[in-house]
């Protein structure tokens, strides 16, 4: 039986390891730009979120804005500011929610429009 010199036998096993090494770096290359390519939609996502989020504020101020000039003449009514927002609503599109504020806005414009009184009983006429 022939044994295997030594030497062979080490390059054998550096060779080994060496490929082991080898694809361990490539697979690290091929898992790193994968992680980086996550990152990168993650961060779209995070942009997209804070641009819907500002869309959604600034909507609300504007018609948070526009019911406190509606309310304006409605002097036995106390006007409180904004109120925080409630962090217990669940979270929807930017669109969906702007369209729930402008609904509730339009909702108090038609309830502010309306007579509180009807017209014989504001000239004076008794109702018939």
């Amino acid at each position: 039986m022939s044994e295997v010199p030594a030497s062979a036998r080490y390059k054998e096993i550096i060779a080994t390891a060496t490929g082991a090494a080898e694809r361990m770096r490539e697979h690290e290359r091929e898992k790193s730009a994968r992680l980086a390519q996550e990152v990168a939609v993650a961060g779209q996502r995070i942009a997209a979120a804070e641009e819907a989020r500002e869309e959604v504020v600034a909507g609300v101020e504007l018609r948070w804005k526009h019911a406190m000039e509606a309310l304006w003449d409605e002097r036995w009514m106390r006007v409180t500011p904004m109120p925080h927002p409630d962090h217990r609503v669940a979270p929807g599109r930017a669109a969906d929610l702007i369209a729930s504020v402008q609904s509730a806005y339009l909702v108090l414009r038609r309830s502010l429009e309306k007579s509180r009184w009807s017209p014989s009983r504001r000239r004076g006429t008794p109702p018939e």
